[in-house]
């Protein structure tokens, strides 16, 4: 060891480029003297502890004496390894890189290298068959063509036409009998109380038409859903706060009692919150009659013709 390798007290140099002058200060040649070992002599010699080591580069303490005892398999992957001794190093005063490479050469970890990924040709007997795809491929246009034919209203039941009128003669006028008078509503007998509505309240749908009767007070819905042509339905007494939504008024007889109430509305008029009570249902019966007539519709749909008097000519 020459003077230049000394310090001012005489002991061997560690300095940044002396990691082999280290190892020299052990007493072992250059070639015995491991990493671990020149760490531990340069720690003792600058008098820290692993602990400080640990506090100053954030290395786990466990990783710093397994460094020191030479237990790389103790250690994660190769290059967090090599980060932890070059940071250990420069914390005693040598050269991180130097022995960054040294304990590189030293230790039988090899770094990560990426597997190419392996891809295997298809089985073609995984694949469907000819007839598996052309069964589902009719299956789909039959699907769609469905769904288009529904969407469009294909399904639904026809519209009867109204009904045609014939002129048998210029001079013979047709004649349209008006809507019947208009009930009160309140009706009020000689003792001027209110006079009881007696009779039961029954929905005939002539067509199929779609019919929901509910309470609000107490969401109670006796009926939700399409009425069948024929198919009737009577009107609980209890809830009495039950109304009526359809979207097919004209496609409602109403029953009270045993007199039949002209038409709610139109064929394909829609009607909502309309009380279920016998007052309610007369006097919209009443005001859709008086709409008809006023606009010129009969409660079919059928238009009316003028009535011509016979001159004579």
């Amino acid at each position: 060891m020459t003077p230049a390798d000394m310090s001012e007290d005489g002991e061997p140099a560690l300095s940044a480029g002396g990691a082999a002058r280290a190892g020299d200060a052990d007493g072992l040649g250059d070639g015995e003297t491991t990493t671990g070992r020149l760490l531990m002599a340069a720690r003792i010699r600058v008098g820290r502890t692993i602990e400080d080591i640990a506090s100053e580069t954030r290395v786990p303490m466990r990783h710093l004496r397994a460094i020191e005892a030479d237990e790389h398999e103790a250690l994660p992957a190769l290059p967090y390894s090599q980060g932890f001794v070059r940071s250990f190093a420069a914390a005693v005063g040598l050269n991180g890189d130097a022995l960054a490479t040294r304990f590189r050469a030293e230790t039988k970890k090899q770094p990560h290298m990426p597997r190419a990924a392996t891809i295997q040709p298809l089985d073609e007997r995984r694949l469907p068959g000819r007839a598996v795809l052309i069964g589902s491929l009719a299956a789909l246009v039959v699907l769609v063509g469905g769904l288009s034919a529904w969407s469009a209203g294909v399904f639904d039941a026809p519209v009867p036409d109204a009904p045609l009128v014939s002129a048998a003669a210029p001079a013979q006028a047709l004649r349209v009998t008006p809507p019947p008078p208009e009930v009160p509503v309140d009706t009020v007998d000689a003792a001027g109380a209110a006079a009881p509505e007696a009779g039961e309240m029954v929905l005939t749908a002539t067509e199929d038409v779609w019919v929901r009767v509910y309470d609000p007070a107490s969401a109670l819905v006796p009926i939700s859903r399409v009425m069948r042509a024929g198919e009737r339905f009577a009107v609980p007494a209890e809830p009495s706060g039950l109304m009526l939504w359809t979207g097919k008024a004209g496609a409602l007889e109403v029953r009270v009692g045993e007199a039949l109430l002209p038409p709610l509305g139109g064929r394909s008029q829609t009607l909502r919150d309309i009380r279920l009570t016998p007052e309610a249902l007369r006097a919209q019966a009443a005001a859709a009659a008086g709409a008809g007539a006023a606009s010129g519709v009969t409660s079919s749909g059928g238009a009316v013709e003028p009535v011509r008097e016979d001159l004579g000519v």
